[in-house]
């Protein structure tokens, strides 16, 4: 009885004189002149079409071999970085590091956006968490379930008329700021009260995990900036804006309705100010 014999699949030679028969180890030995002399004699496609690789043959036959941007196309149909690629991300990197020393963003610079343009290929690619670094950036508050990080002084444009329910969209910001017109829009649904030196205004707590040790740490911060005798009240105790200590007695949860109340020189100031910092999202 005859046997059916197994086809025999040719191997394709890399520059290290690897013989290539599967896509994991083409990746591992990539060359990029290799693959386009092997592209463009018409091998590389009868080498992925004997192997079944439908996604990438689909890919390579849409590439004409006359294509300027040749070598990053194959590079990225086969998931390696060019040379190309690596130079953009080492000047980012340099760019990033002028706002920022921590590691845990600069590990992440391919989800930093510099610009609004930059935002828009985030937010094509389904970027759940992007880093917005030291500029504008108009928020589309049709795409949900986003996580937005200041990198410098950033600021998150809201283009409503309205109180944006964040919480509802799962959009959260932390460490950004909101242009001048939606502060406006949230001051002037919630004015602070003056009275005889003595500034009051009242807030909520809209972030998911309510307010964190390092949140926590940055109200301190930005209270004891102030001139201002600060305190802040909830569930019937007030205590010192300006102690980390007190203020984590309170139990800043989500959803809790708090009250600033300053009593100085620049009592208004301080009051708008701390309320726009919870506005604006700086919550994990």
């Amino acid at each position: 009885m005859q046997t059916k014999q197994s086809k025999l699949r040719f191997a394709l030679e890399m520059a290290d004189g690897t013989q290539v028969r599967d896509i994991d180890a083409l990746k591992e030995h990539f060359d990029l002149d290799s693959v386009k002399k092997y592209f463009s004699d018409g091998t590389l496609l009868k080498w992925l079409e004997d192997r079944y690789y439908e996604d990438e043959l689909e890919e390579i036959e849409k590439i004409s071999p006359f294509d300027n941007d040749l070598g990053q196309k194959l590079c990225d149909i086969f998931g390696i970085e060019s040379e190309e690629d690596i130079s953009r991300r080492l000047e980012r990197l340099n760019r990033l590091k002028t706002f920022t020393n921590d590691e845990n963003i600069l590990e992440n610079v391919d989800q930093v956006a510099f610009d609004q343009e930059d935002l828009a290929d985030l937010l094509d690619k389904g970027i759940r968490e992007i880093y917005l670094c030291n500029n504008r950036f108009s928020i589309p508050l049709r795409v949900k379930n986003k996580i937005y990080i200041g990198v410098g002084k950033s600021v998150a444009v809201i283009r409503s008329d309205k109180i944006v329910d964040f919480e509802t969209l799962n959009i959260v910001f932390r460490n950004i700021s909101f242009n001048n017109e939606y502060l406006k829009l949230l001051a002037d649904k919630n004015p602070a009260k003056i009275l005889g030196g003595t500034a009051e205004i009242t807030t909520t707590i809209i972030n998911r995990a309510g307010i964190h040790d390092k949140l926590a740490s940055a109200f301190v911060k930005k209270a004891c900036s102030f001139k201002s005798d600060i305190k802040i009240s909830a569930k019937g105790k007030s205590v010192d804006a300006k102690s980390l200590m007190m203020l984590m007695t309170i139990g800043l949860a989500p959803n809790l309705e708090v009250t600033i109340v300053a009593k100085g020189e620049d009592s208004q100031k301080a009051v708008e100010e701390l309320k726009n910092f919870i506005d604006s999202g700086f919550s994990e």
